[in-house]
């Protein structure tokens, strides 16, 4: 993971501000402020982060060229032999940076996931790793002349917009019925056509049985081949679309209609560089989760939703599941749902959700944020009191101490009805995992699996138990197979790597240690390369190398992680591990707490700081209360603070 500076206009802001996310999701850490240029006062602050940067990403735009400011940042880049500079309109670099490859993202469509950014990532990978980059060419740009694309607004400007919507909101959104009953789960797949010759002729055929696979066995929302029979005919919706060449790539474009009034109700495209039974399965997952998404939840409403409103609705399913611009634009989605459709409880769930991540600060916006998805849950509840959604979304807001009260959420989001998705089971073998009661999470990230059982996170979160609870021949079947349909999915690679510490296969993770795209520093992939190797080793002064290395790492929240405790601790030092473990769960909150239950750390449990870190958490009054112990205080070698159990 490399510690990115990100320079740019303050006109800018709405553009970076996704690129900034989607490379913190690779698991970057980015340093960008939206006040950059408004004054002296921030110099101090600039330069440390200018100092501390692995990559120097320079956004030219129309407005940046004429910045002092980013000329100065781009200036230390180039000086530090850490510029990677992008242009987000076409323009070309000022004099003095034209000689340097620019990349051009004027094309980008905002998502995460995007092929536009493989440019980037791999530059970005290239100068973390310390590699010479390959002389290229400078490139001279042209001028393209956009039109500016919507931007999300401030929040203060967002919340007064709400009200507008609200109270504007029948015009905006009117009524248009398309049918008398409540919407039927049920969607038919299509026709997808070959829109260029020059691709494989089974590629569209091979799409819709893709997505027929995507769909699964266990799920709420049916799906039926169009040629079916009555079955086939008879679903309300249909899903249909085409694969074209663009450029190098290919292009999977899917669609939902409503089949009676024969409006569009929601379509994505999908580019991948290969034409390959690969490429559509990935497709089929991503836009199987979205229709899952819409189809489920606009099935419980009880009145009739009109085409306009659902495709609101869908705009959402789109937000959360396939990789939101920024974490603003799921929000708004969902506020457009509650002003489209007020009596819809999924809407207001969907509202809920997509405040949890926002709520997770101290500020007082990430405050007002919180209340505002406590109200949105609740109101989901008050409409549908089987609507899972509501409980997963409090669980979510409440402080993450609060176990009992979470728990009990959850428990609940499960009694009540199952979710197309698994993401009941999900979130509550996420919780198992936080206090320890691994044995019990496998079960339910089982069945979240059994809903999605191609998506790359529910395999990971499946696996990755195993390997906690010692199935490890399980556990490297379930991942191998999921990295042959995710190849390049860097969670999954990164498990791969980890799971040598219970493997002990450590020269397979030196050797994955060496893709350049992964996203790590030169320092970092030297020094885990060095510990793997030292853990293969009897000599006493290669490990403690390695230990002292690490230690580095575990007072740094940039390097410090899962891998980085782990590692510690199969080197035997478990003081240093424990200490790296703290750190960890004081920098980033409660989420990696399920590190302290990792085998690794059985040798650190004995230690005095380990009962006071979990005394500390909250964990043992939590154990106590619930009557519920941890599995590291089920077997005989439990440590000695699990008497209360």
């Amino acid at each position: 993971m490399a510690a990115l500076f990100l320079s740019y206009s303050r006109e800018d802001v709405e553009r970076v501000q996704p690129l900034a996310t989607a490379l913190e999701r690779e698991g970057h850490s980015a340093w960008w402020d939206r006040h950059i240029s408004g004054g002296q006062e921030f110099a101090g602050a600039i330069e440390q982060a200018l100092a501390s940067a692995d990559v120097v990403i320079v956004c030219w735009s129309q407005s940046s060229i004429r910045s002092d400011w980013v000329r100065d940042e781009a200036a230390a880049g180039r000086d530090s032999g850490s510029l990677v500079p992008v242009t987000l309109d076409g323009c070309p670099p000022p004099l003095g940076f034209r000689q340097y490859h620019t990349i051009d993202l004027s094309g980008w469509n905002g998502r995460p996931r995007s092929r536009a950014l493989r440019p980037l990532k791999a530059a970005i990978a290239e100068k973390a790793s310390g590699a010479v980059p390959h002389a290229r060419p400078a490139e001279a740009l042209p001028i393209r002349q956009r039109r500016s694309s919507f931007e999300v607004g401030r929040w203060s400007i967002a919340a007064a917009a709400v009200l507008v919507l609200i109270f504007g909101g029948i015009f905006l959104y009117p009524r248009i019925w398309t049918g008398t009953d409540r919407i039927t789960p049920r969607v038919a797949i299509g026709q997808f056509e070959l829109v260029s010759a020059d691709l494989p002729r089974a590629l569209p055929d091979m799409l819709g049985q893709e997505i027929l696979a995507a769909f699964g066995a266990e799920n709420a929302v049916a799906v039926v081949s169009a040629g079916d029979g009555t079955a086939g005919l008879s679903a309300p919706f249909v899903m249909d679309g085409g694969v074209s060449r663009l450029g190098d790539a290919v292009r999977f474009t899917v669609n939902l209609k409503n089949r009676k009034s024969g409006v569009l109700l929601w379509s994505d495209a999908y580019e991948h560089e290969a034409a390959d039974v690969v490429a559509a399965r990935q497709a089929a997952v991503g836009a199987s989760q979205v229709v899952r998404c819409g189809l489920w939840g606009a099935s419980s409403y009880k009145g009739r939703m009109s085409d306009q409103a659902l495709s609101l609705y869908f705009k959402w399913c789109n937000e959360h599941w396939g990789g939101s611009a920024t974490q603003a634009a799921e929000l708004d989605a969902a506020r457009r749902v509650t002003v489209a459709v007020p009596d819809f409880s999924f809407g207001w769930s969907a509202l809920a959700l997509a405040a949890v991540p926002l709520a997770a600060g101290k500020s007082g916006e990430a405050m007002q944020l919180r209340n505002e998805g406590m109200a949105a849950a609740r109101k989901s509840m008050q409409l549908d009191r089987q609507n899972p959604e509501g409980y997963m979304a409090i669980a979510g807001l409440l402080p993450l101490n609060r176990y009992a009260e979470r728990e009990a959420l959850l428990k609940k989001a499960i009694s009540v009805r199952p979710t197309e998705c698994g993401c009941e089971r999900q979130a509550y073998g996420d919780f198992l995992a936080s206090v320890g009661r691994m044995e019990e999470a496998v079960g339910q990230y089982e069945q979240a699996r059994a809903m999605r059982p191609l998506a790359p996170f529910s395999n990971l979160r499946f696996a990755q138990s195993l390997y906690v609870v010692g199935r490890n021949d399980e556990a490297d079947r379930i991942l191998t197979e999921t990295l042959t349909l995710w190849p390049d999915a860097t969670s999954l690679r990164l498990l791969k790597m980890k799971s040598a510490l219970w493997t002990h296969r450590y020269d397979e993770a030196i050797t994955l240690l060496q893709a350049a795209d992964l996203p790590l520093t030169s320092v970092q992939r030297n020094t885990l390369t060095a510990a793997f190797q030292a853990l293969k080793s009897p000599n006493a002064a290669l490990r403690a190398k390695s230990v002292a290395d690490l230690e580095s790492f575990a007072v740094d929240p940039r390097y410090n992680d899962r891998l980085v405790v782990g590692t510690l601790a199969a080197l035997g030092a478990r003081v240093a591990a424990l200490k790296a473990a703290t750190n960890l769960v004081r920098t980033r909150g409660l989420f990696d707490t399920e590190v302290l239950f990792e085998p690794n750390l059985a040798a650190a449990r004995e230690e005095p700081g380990y009962a006071q870190l979990v005394r500390q958490l909250g964990l043992t009054n939590y154990w106590r209360g619930a009557r519920n112990a941890p599995d590291i205080c089920r077997d005989s070698a439990r440590p000695s603070f699990c008497t209360f159990a």
